[in-house]
Parts: C-alpha cells; sequence; structure tokens
C-alpha cells in the first residue's frame, strides 16, 4: 500500500539574528533609539572589507516600496548591509505589543523584495518618534554609505518650494543629510517628464540645433578640434609662459638652455683594415661587422644581413662621463626651476605690498578729502 509522504518545508533563505525591543523604554537617548530592531541575516552572507552600509526608509507608500527595490537590485551587492527605517509619529500605548507583529510583517515583506537572491544582512529600525529627528539619529549611529529615498514625484520650485522643505522629506535630506542621498522617484513619473520636456516649445532649441547636424553634438563632430579650449602642454612649457606672464629674467626660464657643443663619434668605414685593427686608446670606438649566416637559399634574409649596420663598441669611462653629465643638467635645471619659483613668490609679494599701499593711499585721502 502506497504511502504518502510530506515534503519538508524549503529552508529559510534568512536567519533570524539579535533584535532589541527599546519602545517600553520610553524616551529615546543620544545612541540609543525609541525603537523595535530586528535582524536577519542571508544564510550565505559573509561580511568583508568591502562591505557596505545602506539607509532606505520605508512607509506604506507604493514609492517606498520602488525606492526599496530599486535598492537592492541595482546598488547592493553581495556582503552588503541594508538598514531600513519605519518611523511611527504616534506614540505606542504602555502593554501594547502590536507594533511587534507590523513590524515582522514588514520585515517578511522587505525579504520578499530581495528576487535576485543576495547574501545580505537586512535591519528594521521599527521607531517611533519625530521623523527628521529620528532619521538624523539613525544616520549617527550607522553613518551608512548612502541614503535612499522615495518620492511622489512633485517638483517644488521657487518660494513654494522653500516653503514646502518642512513637508517633502526628499528636499530635507538632500538639504540636511550628512551622508550622499539618492531621490528615486518612479518610471512611470519620469517618463511623463520627459514627454511633457519633448514637447515644451520653450525647450526645442538643443533639439533643433541637433536636427541641424544630423542628430550629432558639435563637441562629437570631425571638427571637434575647433573647441578643444586647453591643451595639455608640458611642465617646462608652463613654466616658460608663467614666466613670459610675470616678466621674470631669461635665467629662470627653463626652456632656454644653454649650449654644449657635442662631438658626434665618426663611424669608421667598413673596411678589412679597421675591422681587425685594436683600439688605441680607452676612450676610442671599434667597430666589429655584423655577423652574416650562411646562404640558405632565402634572398631576402641575405639582403638583410648584408646591409646590416656596424655595431659601435663604447668603453665604460666614456658612459660614466655621459652619465654625469646628464645628471648634472638635471640638477641644474632644478636650481633653475627653484629659483624661478623664488622670483615668482617675489614678484607676488611685490604686487601685494603694491596693492596695499594703494589702498592705504586711497583711505588716506578720503579722510583728507
Amino acid at each position: 500500500m502506497a504511502t504518502l509522504t510530506q515534503n519538508p518545508p524549503p529552508p529559510l533563505r534568512f536567519r533570524p539574528h539579535v533584535g532589541f525591543d527599546n519602545l517600553p523604554v520610553g524616551e529615546a537617548t543620544k545612541n540609543n533609539t525609541s525603537s523595535f530592531t530586528l535582524h536577519v541575516r542571508h544564510q550565505g552572507y559573509q561580511p568583508s572589507r568591502r562591505s557596505r552600509t545602506f539607509m532606505v526608509g520605508v512607509d506604506e507608500h507604493a514609492y517606498s516600496d520602488y525606492a526599496l527595490v530599486w535598492l537592492l537590485n541595482n546598488m547592493v551587492d553581495d556582503g552588503d548591509e541594508v538598514v531600513c527605517v519605519r518611523v511611527v509619529e504616534s506614540p505606542i500605548r504602555p502593554g501594547e505589543k502590536n507594533y511587534q507583529d507590523e513590524a515582522k510583517k514588514l520585515l517578511y515583506a522587505i525579504q520578499s523584495k530581495n528576487e535576485l537572491n543576495k547574501a545580505i544582512s537586512i535591519i528594521l529600525e521599527y521607531s517611533v518618534g519625530k521623523l527628521h529627528a529620528t532619521f538624523q539619529q539613525l544616520l549617527h549611529i550607522y553613518q551608512p554609505s548612502m541614503l535612499v529615498v522615495g518620492t511622489k514625484g512633485r517638483s517644488l520650485g521657487g518660494i513654494q518650494g522653500l516653503m514646502n522643505t518642512r513637508n517633502s522629506f526628499s528636499k530635507y535630506c538632500l538639504q540636511y543629510s550628512p551622508v550622499p542621498v539618492v531621490v528615486v522617484r518612479p518610471d512611470d513619473k519620469r517618463a511623463r517628464k520627459k514627454e511633457k520636456r519633448t514637447h515644451d516649445p520653450g525647450r526645442q532649441s538643443y533639439i533643433n540645433m541637433l536636427a541641424h547636424n544630423d542628430g550629432k553634438h558639435e563637441a562629437d563632430s570631425e571638427a571637434s578640434s575647433v573647441y578643444e579650449l586647453e591643451r595639455g602642454i608640458s611642465a617646462d612649457e608652463e613654466a616658460h609662459r608663467v614666466a613670459a606672464a610675470i616678466g621674470l629674467p631669461a635665467a629662470f626660464d627653463p626652456t632656454i638652455k644653454p649650449y654644449e657643443g657635442r662631438h658626434a663619434h665618426a663611424r669608421r668605414s667598413r673596411s678589412p683594415s679597421s675591422s681587425l685593427g685594436p683600439p688605441t686608446g680607452t676612450g676610442s670606438t671599434s667597430s666589429v661587422p655584423a655577423t652574416t649566416t650562411p646562404d640558405s637559399g632565402d634572398d631576402d634574409s641575405g639582403d638583410d644581413a648584408s646591409d646590416g649596420d656596424e655595431i659601435e663598441a663604447v668603453s665604460g669611462q666614456e658612459l660614466l662621463t655621459k652619465e654625469r653629465e646628464l645628471t648634472q643638467q638635471e640638477r641644474d635645471q632644478k636650481k633653475r626651476l627653484h629659483a624661478m619659483e623664488v622670483g615668482e613668490a617675489a614678484a607676488l609679494l611685490k604686487s601685494k605690498e603694491a596693492e596695499e599701499d594703494d589702498d592705504d593711499d586711497d583711505d588716506s585721502q578720503g579722510k583728507t578729502g
């Protein structure tokens, strides 16, 4: 006789961690909020040095859920921590336990929005108190990398925007949050705003400009070099322009270098007598003919071997002498740059003193007048 077996329930992806209930205590302190804290961790959660903490505001509105989903899908990675804050301004009556059931339901809803099954840690702060003060306190405690909030999509400008700062929580966060803030607007509202801007007759000038240029900006066209305002120059060229603008003498200009005659080493002609003769001195050079491979029937390889340049053998003493000359040139250049900086400072100080003297003269003339 066949027996029916009941499959075991699927394993929970999130496991509960340590939580706190500070609502019965009463007033919040500096390092302790009046809130009911629930903490769960994914079964694969492993924090690391690259782990980040994000804070997001949640409530019963749809735009709040959209901001939470956007955060979980676009910003959060494995090993990160998400702090969800739910603030209730109405006080909790003594002995009332309904807030615990509401917080657990909200936490379960947050876990269900982790559709990509990311190994993260979720903390729910179900707080009671003033909205702005509670968020500021929690920001001070957790110090997240980013604060994410939703918005209804209404843009208030001018005097109306200044008067409604306290009513708009997203605008309040943008002005007073100590951490970076991301305000998430629903896609449908962004699409309606974009369509409205597209059909606005006062915003068609830029579209008309692109239409005359086949939809391409002038800076992206082939003549973009015409719009290059500042080109990259070397440090010496920049110092030369500064010296010319301030009026320093030529001795402070690093681009003006003294003439140094260089005797080029003449190559010896390729002959049996020069190639076989030994060097006559320590500083002389000797030429050694390039080795050739036997003819293997390939004409190209034979031509390359026969046309090879001679190899110059330079003594070690000559290499040391050249290196010392280069080192001395670098030292001289550094001295000239230092002297130029000193001259710039002196010129700026002199000009500042002259301006102060002119101001004193103007003040004295004003008093006498």
